[in-house]
């Protein structure tokens, strides 16, 4: 009998064991299924978002602009989300763009996936023509088109990639296209290993390999990829867990000598196999909340927020509560990763997480979108009550945050979309709560915007002015000026060069405009290349002649600066030593290695160091030293307080003191008046900047009033 029993325990053992793996098995196999339909939708949402509204169908079908397609569907698909190549057919599925690793390439290039494109236009065209004509909603100034797409698997040229092909649509209707077929984009992401890598940790995937779908390897499952006639293209497969082989072996020497402890067997197969199961739930549990939660802050990232948001855009009747889609985005975010380094900005990120939990605890859901940038979700009765959430989420950041770094003081400018009618999509939704926060932005910051249809002109005209800024660097329309600095006699002593920006449409641009917009837009590294490059060859010949220039925080702090620096230098022949660098204080923040190698490089080949608009920033003792400043440019807004009270004189003193016992120089800028230049004279200052001595001008007219030959750069400029 206790024979019998014993044989009956390890079969049942065994028994379970091999049920414990099919059911692992069973379960992984489906949540692969469903996580690679998520990854096809989720590239899908991308190109959608890339080329449906009213600019593509400009750039893509009226008049096909090249350069707008580079920067849009080429570049960006491959920089940011991988896809290798791009094309674009025009209405009569003709290649007429190509694009190979974000480099555009010949439209030739398209016939190794034409066999492929031919089995998905078809299918594009036959939604476009039941689609219908284009017609705005009711008391609306826009449209709704649902995403017109397509995609297979397909392997060309012995890689396996997803294929997507996409029909360029308006958003707002107010450019149509121009004929009964609108083009098409294909794009192709290449099934590689960064892919397989990024599926794998995200489903918690143990050896995932693309292999011959024609062979089914031993103790390994898989999933067929399949074209679109439903030929095997690929697999993906995959060790499965085998949580019941893994409590074999640890059964196994116990099982031995189950016939003295068969009482103890019995309970641990049970206990293990309950602990096991857990396990797995626990596992997939896992792996779930990773793929819909932002690692750094455990918010619910753009996955959930996408199919949360268009969960409650369906359920908006037109009456009842209003939902408000609030972008929330960090104001100074950027200046303090460039002073303090990314762990502080960290830092600052998820404390302005847990500060909106607690502020939005009534929310329908707080997200992380990526960067600085966060999404509340919230049902509100009327505008008021969205209003008032805005402002309670505004004070909430705004208030000062205390870290190992010191205080930190940042802000958040807010975009409020209210939507209370039915048929918006969720990418409408967001980029209307996006144009509202860049309106916040350029109000002054730390405010709340409610979207109208009218914002959207200016976020066009964003756009197009960056546009014309990338053309701008090298069309000639940018061109510099020089403002003289002059001594206590009035003699011309020095010059800071200053790019301006001559538009052929909308005329001249400051650079209070063009100048945020490169930094926000990653140009800032090719306009300042372009101004030294350009100061370099207009100064070469101004012997004697201190030329001060301008860098930013993002130069700095970039790998290889100074070694540009001196290349350009030395291809234009002039001395380091007439040359002046003028940082700003938040430039020298921080503890970056990059920014101190940088400095010291050029103060080796003989530039000197300035430190622009000081006392409005967070300038120490240790700042001016560390970096050996040679001098400080006392800051326009303290030269104007000289004219209000005895205070801003006495500033103006301590700095000229401050600056004198360490040896440095000092100048002030923004002098307009007579009377604010006796007053630094007063207080020591000898140098002066400013429209009283002297309006910026070009190189032609500063080499004439220091008696110079006019630089041959400047000559050609003229002509």
């Amino acid at each position: 009998m206790t024979i019998s029993g014993l044989v009956l325990l390890v079969a049942l053992a065994f028994f379970l064991i091999q049920r414990f793996d099919v059911v692992a098995a069973e379960r992984e196999q489906t949540l692969v299924e469903h996580g690679f339909e998520r990854q096809i939708d989720e590239l899908n949402g991308v190109i959608a978002t890339q080329v449906d509204w009213d600019d593509a169908i400009s750039a893509l079908d009226h008049k096909f602009d090249p350069e707008w397609a580079d920067f849009n569907v080429g570049n960006y698909l491959y920089t940011f989300n991988g896809f290798s190549h791009s094309f674009v057919l025009d209405s009569s599925e003709k290649p007429i763009y190509a694009a190979i690793k974000g480099e555009r390439a010949k439209p030739e290039e398209f016939a190794a996936f034409a066999g492929i494109a031919a089995q998905l236009v078809p299918r594009i065209r036959a939604a476009e023509q039941k689609r219908g004509a284009f017609r705005k909603r009711e008391g609306k100034n826009n449209i709704v088109i649902p995403p017109i797409q397509a995609t297979t698997t397909a392997r060309v040229n012995g890689t396996a990639y997803l294929v997507s092909a996409t029909l360029v649509q308006p958003d707002f209707g107010k450019i149509l296209p121009k004929g009964p077929q609108a083009p098409i984009v294909i794009a192709a992401k290449p099934i590689d290993k960064a892919l397989l890598t990024s599926f794998s940790a995200r489903y918690l995937l143990n050896e995932l390999l693309l292999l011959d779908p024609t062979v089914q390897p031993e103790r390994r499952q898989q999933i067929v990829l399949r074209g679109y006639d439903g030929t095997g293209i690929s697999a993906l497969s995959w060790v499965p867990r085998q949580p019941g082989t893994a409590l074999r072996k640890t059964m196994q020497w116990p099982l031995l000598g189950g016939i003295a402890i068969l009482g103890l067997l019995t309970i641990l197969v049970l206990r293990r196999g309950g602990s096991i199961v857990s396990e797995l739930i626990a596992s997939e549990t896992r792996a779930r909340y990773l793929a819909y939660h932002d690692q750094l802050t455990q918010l619910p990232n753009r996955a959930m927020l996408f199919d949360k948001l268009r969960l409650l855009l369906s359920r908006q009747s037109g009456e009842g509560p209003k939902l408000a889609v609030i972008c929330v985005d960090l104001d100074r975010f950027k200046e303090v990763n460039d002073s303090l380094g990314h762990h502080a900005g960290d830092q600052l990120i998820q404390t302005v997480a847990s500060r909106l939990r607690e502020t939005c605890q009534q929310a329908d859901l707080i997200a992380r979108l990526g960067g600085d940038e966060f999404i509340v979700l919230c049902r509100c009765d009327d505008q008021e009550q969205a209003a008032e959430l805005a402002e309670r989420i505004v004070s909430a950041v705004s208030e000062q945050i205390g870290s190992e770094f010191g205080r930190i003081e940042v802000g958040c400018s807010l975009g409020v979309a209210l939507i209370d009618n039915p048929g918006v999509e969720p990418t409408e939704a967001l980029r209307w709560a996006d144009v509202a926060m860049y309106r916040s932005k350029d109000s002054g910051r730390r405010c709340v915007t409610f979207f109208e249809p009218e914002m959207d002109d200016a976020l066009r005209a964003r756009r197009s002015l960056e546009t014309d800024l990338r053309a701008a660097l090298s069309d000639g329309s940018l061109h510099m000026v020089y403002q003289p600095q002059v001594d206590r006699k009035g003699d011309l002593t020095a010059v800071e060069a200053l790019v301006r920006w001559n538009h052929s449409m909308r005329g001249s641009i400051p650079p209070g405009i063009f100048v945020p917009l490169a930094e926000e837009t990653g140009l800032i590294l090719p306009l300042g290349e372009f101004v030294l490059r350009r100061v370099f060859e207009e100064t070469a010949g101004w012997d004697d002649l201190r030329v001060g220039i301008n860098v930013s925080a993002v130069q700095l702090r970039s790998n290889g600066f100074a070694a540009l620096v001196t290349r350009l230098a030395a291809q234009a022949g002039v001395d380091p030593g007439r040359y002046e660098i003028e940082l700003t204080e938040t430039a020298l923040l921080g503890d970056d290695p990059v920014t101190a190698s940088n400095v010291e490089a050029l103060k080796r080949l003989g530039f000197s160091i300035a430190l622009d608009d000081f006392g409005t920033g967070y300038s120490s003792l240790s700042v001016l030293q560390r970096f050996s400043v040679n001098r400080i440019k006392i800051d326009r807004s303290f030269v104007c307080a000289l004219d209000d009270s005895g205070e801003g004189e006495a500033l103006v003193d301590a700095m000229v003191k401050l600056a004198r016992s360490l040896n440095l120089s000092v100048i002030a800028e923004g002098v307009e008046t007579e009377d604010q230049r006796k007053r630094l004279l007063a207080c020591g200052c000898r140098e002066f900047q400013g429209y009283l001595t002297g309006m910026p001008q070009d190189a032609w007219s500063i080499a004439d009033l220091a008696g110079f030959e006019p630089p041959a750069e400047a000559i050609n400029q003229r002509a």
